[in-house]
């Protein structure tokens, strides 16, 4: 199998018909959906998924709760640390897409939507060799919403960006670079991935990605991406854990734990397109929620940073490096001079690195998959 689409959700997912329709009319093959439900995940979105599969021959491998458990059992370490009611259960399908040999792993929110045709196209230039335009910057990081116009007009950042880097005089520098690409990361027009606490002072809509081809970094020039719309190679899907831990910042942190390994190899992230709609409607309660949610992960970036960008990584797979960077966190947390509950939240972070490792060497024991089950 080529590429799995993988997603959580705990609605009816239509979504996935303009992704199926897409697909179709471009004769794409070889691809499969693997989709997460939780508990208020309503039964008619089973039903759903075999209706797609019905009308369009895609594979829709729906993982119920009772499919999860069952799937599980060969992976306690995960089972315990995975609870339910969280998104975080993506990480379910995407193991369970490695198992069946996929090259390639798109994770997707249940709230983005096909906008412009062919959706795969720049997706499935991952793990290739590309030469896109590089930025390199004199901060260390780079906002890849500076490249999103935006109603109104309003300089914002990416969630997860670190504070202490925004608001300051940063020069950008330009250049062309060449390299395998390991990770794509889709952009998203309508309500943009911000903090929560921008959300609730600025209604921000996104109306267009300003680059006409996508953009990758230089070595030591660094910006988060989320889950919402990324494909990544296989390689990559042992050292990239969405921590339920790490509330709003699963993705955020697993994205700077990946930045700190292609770094090592000399491999490529690119943002831009494909170009999705993001169509999401908060409460004034969810967005209280999503800021507690966000806040410690906020307040611990810069050291949980600092820590990955000193890491000695030596080994040469991106699961072996994964595991370096778990055991040298796990020592800079015990010598930091950070307070105790700083230290925990990072701990934890660290546990679930290695509960990951755990997973993983679980699955050298049993051969993976060569095709789903049919269904």
């Amino acid at each position: 199998m080529k590429i799995a689409i993988v997603t959580t959700t705990i609605n009816v997912p239509e979504f996935l018909d303009g992704y199926c329709r897409d697909f179709f009319e471009r004769g794409r093959k070889d691809l499969c959906f693997v989709v997460v439900g939780d508990k208020k995940t309503p039964p008619e979105a089973e039903q759903y998924c075999s209706s797609l599969n019905s009308r369009y021959g895609f594979p829709m491998e729906f993982f119920s709760l009772w499919r999860q458990r069952d799937y599980l059992r060969r992976f306690p370490e995960l089972d315990q640390y995975l609870p339910y009611d969280s998104v975080q259960r993506r990480n379910i399908g995407m193991l369970y897409a490695y198992e069946l040999g996929c090259q390639l792993i798109l994770t997707v929110d249940d709230d983005n939507y096909v906008l412009q045709p062919d959706l795969l196209d720049c997706h499935l230039r991952t793990d290739t060799q590309v030469r896109l335009k590089a930025f390199s910057s004199s901060s260390g990081w780079m906002n890849p919403c500076q490249f999103l116009s935006a109603t109104p007009q309003l300089p914002f950042y990416h969630r997860g960006f670190p504070i202490s880097k925004r608001f300051i005089e940063t020069t950008l520098s330009e250049s062309w670079r060449s390299g395998r690409l390991v990770a794509n990361v889709g952009m998203w027009l309508g309500d943009p991935d911000v903090d929560a606490w921008v959300r609730m002072t600025v209604p921000l809509e996104a109306t267009q990605w300003m680059r006409e081809e996508n953009i990758i970094l230089e070595p030591g020039t660094w910006a988060p991406f989320n889950s919402q719309q990324t494909t990544l190679t296989r390689d990559l899907v042992p050292a990239y854990f969405l921590n339920p831990n790490a509330g709003r910042y699963d993705d955020i942190w697993a994205s700077y734990v990946l930045h700190r390994i292609a770094n090592h190899f000399g491999d490529l992230i690119s943002y831009g397109f494909p170009v999705v709609s993001h169509i999401q409607k908060r409460s004034l309660a969810s967005l209280w929620r999503d800021l507690e949610e966000e806040r410690m992960g906020a307040l611990l970036t810069d050291a949980f940073v600092a820590m990955l960008r000193s890491a000695p990584l030596r080994s040469a797979t991106y699961a072996e490096c994964y595991a370096e960077l778990a055991d040298w966190l796990t020592a800079e947390i015990d010598k930091s001079s950070l307070p105790s509950f700083q230290q925990d939240f990072l701990r934890e972070f660290a546990r679930g690195m290695h509960m990951w490792i755990a997973t993983f060497s679980r699955l050298a024991a049993h051969p993976a998959l060569v095709e789903p089950p049919v269904r």
